[in-house]
C-alpha cells in the first residue's frame, strides 16, 4: 500500500488549476477510488479534509468502487450525509482497511445498495471495544459479494460471525482467515460442523463459498484428520484440511476449497501436503515457515522452490539444527522470484544455506538476526 495513492493525489493537485477541459477528463474518469494510507501523521487530516471538501464534490456521482482506511469512515460518512441523504447514488463496491493504528471513530457503517465488500483486518488488539462496536455496526443487508481477510491470530471472532450472520442475501462469500479459539466454547478447532451452524445456515442464497480458514488451539484435544474431514458432509464443493501439532502444545488446522484461493500460507511443518501433484498452492507468495519437532533440510526447500514458483516473502521459524548439511558452495536451489526474507528466530544452517548457497537473484529486504549474520560474515572472512 503506498503512503497516498498516486491517482488521488493527482485529483487534488488538479483543483482550481484552470483548465476546465483537463479537470472533466480527469474528474469524469473516477469510477474507483483509493484513499488508503499506511501512516496516521501531521499531512493525513488536512490531506482528506481537503480531498472531502474538493475532489469528492466533483466525482461522487461517478464513484462506484471506493477503498478507505476504518478512521476515514467519519469524514465519508459527513460527506455522503450532507450531499447525498447517507448514500454515494453509485457505490457497490467499499474495501475498509482494518489495523492496529486506526483511529477511533466510533461511526457505524450502514448500506442498502452495496453488492460487493471487502474487509481486511491487519494487527489489531481483539480486547479493543471500539474495534469490536465497528464491526458489529456495519450493516449491508442487500450485499451479494462479502471477503473477509484476517490472517493475523485473532481470538475474539464472534463480531465477525455477528456481521456474516446477518448479510442474509449473500451469493459469494470469501473468508480468509487465522483464528485462535482458545477462551471460546467449545473449545474445538473449526470445521465444516462451525461453518455450517454459524454461518451457512444464515445465507440461503450462497451460490459459491471460498475460504481458507486456519484455528490454532493450545492443549488440542486428539481428533484425527477422518473427523475434520466427516464433518464436511454436507458441503458439495471440494475441500482438504491439515492438522498439524508442536512441541510446544499447539495443534492447528487448515480447512480450505479447492482451488486454493489464498496467496499466503502461515506455519507451514514438514508435515503440511506442501508438495502435491496438483500444484495446488502454486499461486502462494507469502509463506511462513515453522517446525519445533523437525528441522527443514536443503530438499524441502528444493521442493518448496519448485512447489511455489511465485513465492516472494519467506520466513523461517526453526532452531533445530539440520542433520543432512550439504558441503558445496552452491546448491540447485532457485527462488526466482524471492524479495523478502525473515531470518529471526532460526538455527544458524538456515542462515548460511541461505545466504551463501541458494540462489536469490530478486532479494532486496533481509531481516535477520544480528549475531547470526556476523557470525556469518566472521567465517567467510576467515575463509
Amino acid at each position: 500500500m503506498n503512503k497516498v495513492n498516486p491517482h488521488v493525489l493527482l485529483l487534488c493537485s488538479m483543483i482550481d488549476i484552470g483548465n476546465h477541459r483537463l479537470e472533466e477528463l480527469a474528474f469524469n474518469r473516477c469510477h474507483s477510488i483509493d484513499l488508503t494510507f499506511c501512516y496516521i501523521g501531521t499531512p493525513y487530516r488536512p490531506f482528506i479534509r481537503r480531498f472531502c471538501s474538493h475532489v469528492m464534490p466533483r466525482i461522487s456521482h461517478h464513484i462506484q468502487s471506493l477503498t478507505i482506511n476504518l478512521s476515514q469512515i467519519s469524514y465519508i460518512k459527513t460527506f455522503a450525509e450532507n450531499n447525498f441523504n447517507g448514500t454515494f447514488p453509485n457505490l457497490t463496491h467499499l474495501k475498509i482497511m482494518l489495523g492496529v493504528k486506526q483511529a477511533k471513530t466510533g461511526i457505524p457503517y450502514t448500506s442498502s445498495q452495496l453488492h460487493s465488500f471487502t474487509v481486511t483486518i491487519g494487527n489489531v488488539l481483539e480486547e479493543e471495544p471500539s474495534f469490536i462496536s465497528k464491526i458489529r455496526s456495519i450493516s449491508c443487508p442487500n450485499l451479494t459479494q462479502m471477503t473477509i481477510t484476517m490472517y493475523r491470530n485473532f481470538n475474539n471472532y464472534e463480531p465477525c460471525i455477528f456481521l456474516l450472520q446477518r448479510l442474509v442475501n449473500v451469493e459469494y462469500l470469501t473468508l480468509l482467515l487465522a483464528v485462535g479459539v482458545q477462551g471460546t466454547t467449545p473449545n474445538h478447532f473449526i470445521d465444516g460442523f462451525f461453518l455450517e451452524r454459524n454461518i451457512l445456515s444464515y445465507m440461503p442464497r450462497l451460490r459459491q463459498f471460498n475460504y481458507h480458514i486456519r484455528s490454532i488451539l493450545k492443549n488440542a484435544s486428539h481428533i484425527t484428520i477422518d473427523q475434520i474431514r466427516q464433518s464436511f458432509f454436507k458441503h458439495q464443493h471440494p475441500f482438504d484440511c491439515v492438522l498439524d501439532n508442536f512441541n510446544n502444545n499447539y495443534g492447528q488446522c487448515q480447512i480450505y476449497s479447492i482451488p486454493f484461493i489464498g496467496t499466503r500460507l502461515d506455519f507451514v511443518s514438514n508435515r503440511f501436503p506442501l508438495f502435491d501433484i496438483n500444484k495446488t498452492f502454486s499461486n502462494v507468495t507469502i509463506l511462513l515457515l515453522f517446525d519445533d519437532i523437525k528441522p527443514f533440510e536443503s530438499v524441502f526447500f528444493e521442493r518448496v522452490a519448485r512447489a511455489l514458483p511465485r513465492l516472494r516473502t519467506l520466513e523461517i521459524f526453526n532452531q533445530l539444527e539440520q542433520q543432512e548439511k550439504t558441503t558445496t558452495e552452491k546448491i540447485n536451489i532457485d527462488f526466482a522470484h524471492l524479495t523478502v526474507l525473515i531470518l529471526n528466530d532460526i538455527h544458524m544452517d538456515y542462515a548460511q544455506q541461505f545466504l551463501c548457497q541458494i540462489y536469490l537473484p530478486s532479494l532486496i529486504e533481509l531481516a535477520i538476526n544480528k549475531d547470526i549474520l556476523l557470525t556469518i560474515i566472521d567465517q567467510n572472512q576467515q575463509q
